[in-house]
C-alpha cells in the first residue's frame, strides 16, 4: 500500500506523519466504515451495520476517485480524504453515510459487496439497480437487503463483477479471495453531496438515506459539537485514545431492548465481551464517566450465574470465561478507590448495595473454592482464558494459569474494602487470602521464573497482568528480575510484545503475533 500524509487535527492541534493510510469510524450504533486507499487490502473494509442478528453485514465495499490519493486528515468527528486540490468527506451517522466531494471533474466509483463479514459463500449473488424518484435503489435479492443512494443526477449503471485479491487477508492466511460488484460511476462536476442508507426494506433504506438527508447540518453540527465535549484534553494523542474509545460505546436497540456497552475491537470483534469491557471500563472511570460505569458494574453483577461467573460475552457463546469475574471484582474495587478519593462513595453507592456486592463477592468465594480449586489452586477449562488459541489443536490453556489466580485474590482486596464500609470483620477472609497467596507463591513462582501456567515454563505476558491484578503476590525486587527474564523473551524489534517466547514452536514471526 502506497504511504501518504496522515494527519490528525482537533481544533488547534494536529500532527502529521507518513504511512500506509487508512481510517475506520463508527456510528456508535453497531455500524462502521473503514476505508483506504483506491483499494482495500481486506475484505473486512467497507460500509458495515449491525442486522438484528449480530451479524456484521456489509453493503458497500468501496467508494472512491479515479485520482491517486494524497492525504488523509482525522477531524474525530469526520474524516476528509485529499487528492492534491480535490478532497472527499465521510460523516456517518446512525441512519447513513454522508459522502461529499469537492473540487472535482471526473468519476466517482461505488462497489458494493452485501454479505456477513464472515459469511463466504457465494452462490445465487444477484443485483438489481433502479432508480425512484431521485433515489438508487441496489437491492440484494439473496438477503433481501436495499442500499439507497440520494443526491446523485448524472450516472452510469456498471453492473460488473470484478475479481478482488486482498493483500492484508492473504497475510493472515485467511480467504483473501472475492469478487465484488462494481455497479455506478456517478458523474461529479465539480462537487457532490451523497446520502447512503442500507436497510432491510426498500422502504426502511429510502426514509433513512431521506432523514439523513434533511437533519445533514444538524447531525454534522451535533458531532462535531459531541467530540469537542468528549475530547477536552491538551494532549492530542490523549484526545485520540479517547475518542477511539467512546467510538467502540454502542448504543443497540431502542426502549426496553436498549444495550449499552463497549465493542471488544472494530472490525473483528462486534460483540461485547465481559473481559474487554471490563478492563476498558478503567479508562471510563479516569475520564470520571461515574454514571456508566456504575450502570455496566452493577450488570455484570447481576449476571453473575449459578457457577460463579459472568458470560462470556454478549450475545452469549459456548466458551465460559475464567477471567471476566476476577476482572469485574477488580474494576469494583477500582471504582470504590477512585470514589473515596473522590469524596462521592455515598453518592453512588447506598449501604443496600454494597451489601449486595458483598453477597455476590462471597457467593463467588464459595463456588470457585468449590467447583474451579484444587490444593488451594484455582484451574480452568480448555479456552476460558484470554491468548489461548489452538494451533494444530494444541495450547488452549487448560490448567492453572497465573492471572486467574492473581484476579482470584482480587475477590479479597475488594472484600476488604466492602468490610471496611459495612463495620464488618475481614479477620476470616484475611486468613483465606494468606493462604491462598502463600501457596500460589510457592507453586508458580520457581528458581526467578513466574510460570505463566502450572507446569508449562513457556513465558507469556501474562505474568504482567498477574503484576497488574494482585502486585502483593512478589516483593518488588522478585518482579524485576521476572519482567527482565520476560522482557528478553517476549520483546519485538518493531515494539511491543509477542504473546508467546519468541523461541517457542507455536511463535510465527510471519503472522505477526503481536500484544501492543
Amino acid at each position: 500500500m502506497k504511504r501518504m500524509r496522515i494527519v490528525h487535527k482537533l481544533g488547534h492541534q494536529a500532527q502529521k506523519k507518513e504511512s500506509e493510510g487508512y481510517f475506520l469510524i463508527t456510528d456508535r450504533t453497531g455500524g462502521f466504515l473503514s476505508l483506504g486507499s483506491s483499494q482495500n487490502i481486506t475484505h473486512m473494509q467497507g460500509l458495515f451495520c449491525l442486522d438484528n442478528n449480530w451479524n456484521m453485514y456489509k453493503s458497500v465495499e468501496n467508494i472512491y476517485l479515479d485520482k491517486e490519493i494524497t492525504e488523509i486528515e482525522n477531524h474525530f468527528y469526520k474524516v476528509i480524504r485529499k487528492y492534491d486540490n480535490t478532497e472527499e468527506s465521510f460523516f456517518l451517522t446512525a441512519d447513513g453515510l454522508i459522502y461529499g466531494v469537492k473540487h472535482y471533474v471526473g468519476n466517482i466509483n461505488l462497489d458494493v459487496d452485501f454479505r456477513e463479514m464472515f459469511n463466504f459463500n457465494d452462490n445465487n449473488r444477484y443485483y438489481s439497480i433502479d432508480k425512484k424518484n431521485s433515489i438508487i435503489i441496489i437491492h440484494f435479492k439473496k438477503h433481501q437487503k436495499f442500499l439507497a443512494i440520494k443526491g446523485l443526477k448524472d450516472y452510469e449503471f456498471i453492473k460488473q463483477w470484478d475479481k478482488k485479491e486482498y493483500h492484508y487477508d492473504k497475510l493472515r492466511n485467511t480467504k483473501s479471495e472475492f469478487y465484488i460488484y462494481k455497479a455506478l460511476k456517478i458523474k461529479c462536476h465539480g462537487s457532490i453531496e451523497l446520502f447512503i442508507s442500507f436497510g432491510d426494506t426498500e422502504k426502511e433504506a429510502i426514509k433513512k438515506s431521506e432523514m439523513t438527508y434533511m437533519n445533514r447540518k444538524i447531525l454534522k453540527e451535533a458531532m462535531q459539537l459531541k467530540t469537542k465535549s468528549i475530547c477536552r484534553r491538551k494532549d492530542l494523542s490523549v484526545n485520540a485514545a479517547i475518542n477511539s474509545l467512546d467510538s467502540l460505546r454502542t448504543i443497540i436497540g431502542k426502549g426496553e431492548n436498549k444495550i449499552e456497552g463497549v465493542f471488544a475491537g472494530l472490525p473483528w470483534f462486534h460483540q461485547f465481551w465481559a473481559r474487554d469491557e471490563l478492563i476498558s471500563i478503567k479508562s471510563f472511570m479516569i475520564e470520571e464517566k461515574f454514571d456508566f460505569v456504575k450502570k455496566k458494574l452493577m450488570k455484570y453483577l447481576e449476571a453473575i450465574d449459578e457457577t460463579g461467573r459472568i458470560p462470556n460475552r454478549l450475545p452469549n457463546s459456548n466458551l465460559s470465561s475464567a477471567d471476566s469475574i476476577g476482572w469485574l471484582f477488580k474494576r469494583l474495587y477500582d471504582f470504590m478507590l477512585i470514589l473515596e478519593e473522590k469524596e462521592c462513595l455515598k453518592s453512588y453507592f447506598s449501604k443496600e448495595e454494597l451489601r449486595k456486592i458483598k453477597h455476590k463477592l462471597h457467593f463467588c468465594i464459595e463456588e470457585h473454592m468449590v467447583r474451579y480449586m484444587e490444593d488451594h489452586i484455582i484451574y480452568n477449562d480448555s479456552k476460558e482464558t484470554w491468548m489461548d488459541t489452538l494451533v494444530e489443536g494444541e495450547d488452549g490453556r487448560k490448567g492453572a494459569c497465573i492471572e486467574i489466580q492473581t484476579l482470584f485474590m482480587s475477590f479479597f482486596k475488594l472484600m476488604k474494602v466492602l468490610c471496611e464500609h459495612l463495620n464488618l470483620t475481614y479477620y476470616g477472609y484475611g486468613s483465606l487470602e494468606k493462604i491462598f497467596s502463600k501457596k500460589i507463591k510457592q507453586t508458580f513462582f520457581q528458581q526467578g521464573n513466574l510460570m505463566d501456567r502450572l507446569g508449562d515454563s513457556t513465558i507469556r505476558p501474562n505474568i504482567f497482568i498477574a503484576y497488574y491484578t494482585y502486585p502483593e503476590l512478589l516483593w518488588k525486587h522478585e518482579w524485576k528480575i521476572v519482567f527482565n527474564k520476560a522482557l528478553r523473551a517476549l520483546w519485538l524489534e518493531w515494539g511491543g510484545l509477542s504473546s508467546i517466547d519468541k523461541k517457542d514452536k507455536l511463535f510465527n514471526l510471519n503472522t505477526q503475533d503481536i500484544t501492543t
